[in-house]
């Protein structure tokens, strides 16, 4: 049997026709562009549906940071935080996010923002169709789209991440490329120009498709035996080189180091790369790649490479995707096997529409299956998976950067037992198998089947996605995550002390306006790049910033943990309140080491600022039996045995003023164990 692509490569794409030719007559007279279009809609209305369930932002602080950046852009033209510069994280996933968020509330912002990622992730399909129509004519280029927009990755479209725009923005960087293969013209290429820096201004990420298109450029001429066209490609190579110099010279300013070259992702230009460490996850994430397909495309990219007699824009197709492939595999795996420790699949699935191209061109191509190669390829790719660690790499903290891994999480929470790497192994088994045997004129249940299957993965994902917002969402914000606002309350700013979760401090930002600044008290940290100044008391309880300048602002938000002097207008119903207060900021009391469900566990501390007399009432509850000790100024006070049940209360007055006029109480309770404080609340002479 010939292995070539001659003449009757569109057997496959006839018989379609001729299937289809039985059916409706309307359906079969619909144009292909309206299937696209139909396309499109329903998966932007299914994304949208999916995406209406995700009640608040769960990827933290990636979301919100994307989130401040996009209403920073619009409200003051800069990518500022909380009014603060802060490195780039990219001009487009802001851009898109802040209009929405920007005008109105945030609650229904956040809705709209839902419905515009929806469609743009949905997109997609139109360069995938765009792109495969010229390799395998309508009915493929159709499936490839379908394919597209069937991956459980596409569950991003719910959260305020790169993710959404930088899925069709590398698959219309691909297309670009591939077609400046075959027409360098000035136009093409400044195509591939405009969409690669689309994409790096999506996600620096992309910067890898510059490398990418050299590698293919240079693959193709030479295997076309043309490599003196390379210096027709003169205009793209001269305008990536001025846009990398003006980036450069705005970076580099003021002799900031080369890693700055990398904005917000700094840190991955300032480590050491262990070797075998990144060959390891290299191939990992070449494995992960094969399962975010289904391996069934990756086998038929690899079987059209194999193929004879291939058409040039087949031939340019083949050098884009495997550039591209590898390049981007690559980069992921080595800044995986230190930044990650796991699958970085969200960094990488924006390959599969390239894949699912070649998977319609090698169907319409006749679907070429020369015995030695397949053989190969299959081996590979099952090789490749069963010796990927799926059960080491699958649990609820990795999930959330690999959502392909999701219906097997969901597997083992069902059948705890189940052996991840024997499930996988099967799977690719049966993948490969069905490529390599499955009788010809049944290969298209090959898209159909893996249209399902991904199908059904993605409705797992989004239904993950949506569980794990909602679960989060008392911790950070409570049922009203507008509740500061709403309070009708001025600017206020929130005081982070580490005893609650610290997505609190990120959501209440992104949902309420009248927040403006973020403050840690003493040592207490908030993750990413908030502007945080660290806060100290005085004994007097005043708050103070390092330069020893007081706070005023109206309106603080807090742990129940604190109490300041002012009143309490509002809580968000996990232990976190808004106070009224009159500047300068003061604190009046810090319950330190007690836990939300009222629990002491090790040491306890109430702190009492401006003390002037008072007592600490205490209530005490020990669920076994427990050694307690109670503390006044460091100095023990008093000491109980409790047994299981009982309960010991008792009041602890102030200690005197110090000869040195200290105006500061302290009060500790130490245990050997849980112990329940029932009451530990400070009362003033005057009853506050």
């Amino acid at each position: 049997m010939r292995h070539g692509l001659g003449h009757g490569q569109y057997s496959l794409v006839a018989d379609l026709r001729a299937a289809a030719a039985g059916g409706p007559r309307t359906a079969r007279d619909v144009p292909a562009a309206a299937w696209l279009v139909a396309l499109v809609a329903v998966s932007s209305a299914l994304r949208y549906w999916a995406a209406s369930r995700v009640p608040i932002p769960w990827i933290l602080p990636d979301e919100t940071i994307y989130a401040e950046l996009g209403k920073s852009l619009y409200e003051s033209g800069r990518l500022d935080i909380l009014g603060e510069p802060t490195r780039f994280y990219g001009l487009v996933t802001p851009a898109i996010a802040g209009l929405p968020l920007s005008v109105g509330d945030t609650e229904n912002g956040y809705v709209a923002l839902k419905a515009v990622q929806a469609i743009v992730v949905s997109l997609a399909a139109v360069p995938v169709f765009l792109w495969a129509r010229t390799l395998a004519g309508d009915a493929w280029a159709l499936a490839a789209a379908a394919l597209t927009l069937a991956i459980p990755d596409l569950a991003y479209s719910g959260l305020i991440m790169t993710e959404v725009a930088f899925y069709p923005a590398v698959v219309l960087g691909a297309w670009a490329m591939a077609e400046a293969l075959v027409r360098p013209a000035l136009g093409i290429q400044a195509a591939v120009v405009a969409a690669i820096l689309l994409a790096a201004a999506t996600r620096l990420q992309a910067v890898v498709l510059v490398a990418a298109f050299a590698a293919a450029l240079v693959t193709h001429l030479g295997l076309e035996r043309r490599l003196r066209d390379v210096a027709r490609y003169w205009p793209t190579a001269a305008a990536f080189a001025a846009v990398a110099a003006a980036w450069a010279v705005v970076r580099l300013r003021g002799g900031a180091p080369a890693s700055e070259l990398l904005g917000a992702y700094r840190a991955a230009g300032e480590v050491d790369y262990g070797f075998a460490d990144a060959v390891r996850f290299v191939l990992y994430h070449a494995a992960d790649v094969l399962l975010f397909t289904g391996v069934i495309p990756v086998v038929a990219v690899a079987l059209l490479a194999f193929a004879r007699d291939k058409p040039e824009r087949l031939r340019a197709y083949i050098a884009v995707a495997i550039s591209v492939a590898v390049a981007m595999t690559t980069l992921v795996g080595v800044f995986a096997s230190r930044h990650v420790g796991h699958l970085a699949e969200r960094n990488l699935f924006a390959l599969a529409p390239l894949l699912f191209v070649g998977l319609a061109a090698w169907l319409a191509n006749g679907a070429p299956r020369p015995p030695v190669p397949t053989a190969l390829a299959a081996l590979a790719a099952v090789a490749l998976l069963v010796w990927l660690p799926v059960g080491e790499l699958v649990s609820v903290a990795t999930i959330v950067d690999a959502f392909t891994l999701i219906p097997l999480y969901r597997m083992t929470e069902r059948a705890p037992d189940v052996d991840l790497d024997v499930v996988v192994a099967v799977g690719a088994v049966l993948a490969a198998a069905a490529v390599g045997l499955l009788p010809r004129r049944h290969l298209w249940t090959l898209p159909v089947a893996l249209g399902v299957v991904l199908a059904a993965a993605s409705v797992s994902a989004s239904r993950v996605v949506a569980a794990r917002a909602t679960l989060g969402q008392p911790g950070s914000v409570g049922a009203n995550p507008q509740w500061v606002d709403d309070a009708g309350a001025g600017e206020a700013a929130y005081l982070y002390t580490g005893d609650v979760f610290w997505t609190s401090v990120w959501e209440t930002v992104f949902w309420n306006r009248r927040v403006r600044r973020v403050y840690d008290l003493l040592e207490a940290q908030i993750p990413g790049p908030l502007p945080q100044p660290s806060l100290g008391p005085y004994e007097d309880g005043r708050l103070v910033d390092k330069t020893g300048a007081e706070v005023r602002i109206g309106h603080v938000v807090a742990s129940d943990s604190l109490r300041f002097v002012g009143r309490r207008v509002a809580n968000a119903g996990n232990s976190i309140s808004l106070w009224a207060v009159a500047p300068p900021l003061r604190l009046a009391q810090w319950t330190q080491n007690v836990r939300f469900d009222r629990t002491i566990d090790g040491q306890a501390r109430v702190i009492v600022y401006a003390c002037r007399g008072g007592r600490l009432e205490v209530r005490l509850r020990a669920p076994l039996d427990r050694a307690v000790e109670l503390r006044r100024n460091d100095v023990p006070y008093a000491r109980r045995t409790l047994a299981a049940g009982s309960e010991w209360r008792l009041e602890i007055p102030a200690a005197p003023p110090a000869s040195d006029g200290t105006r500061l109480c302290s009060f500790d309770v130490l245990t050997d164990g849980p112990v329940l404080a029932a009451r530990l609340a400070f009362r003033r002479p005057n009853g506050d």
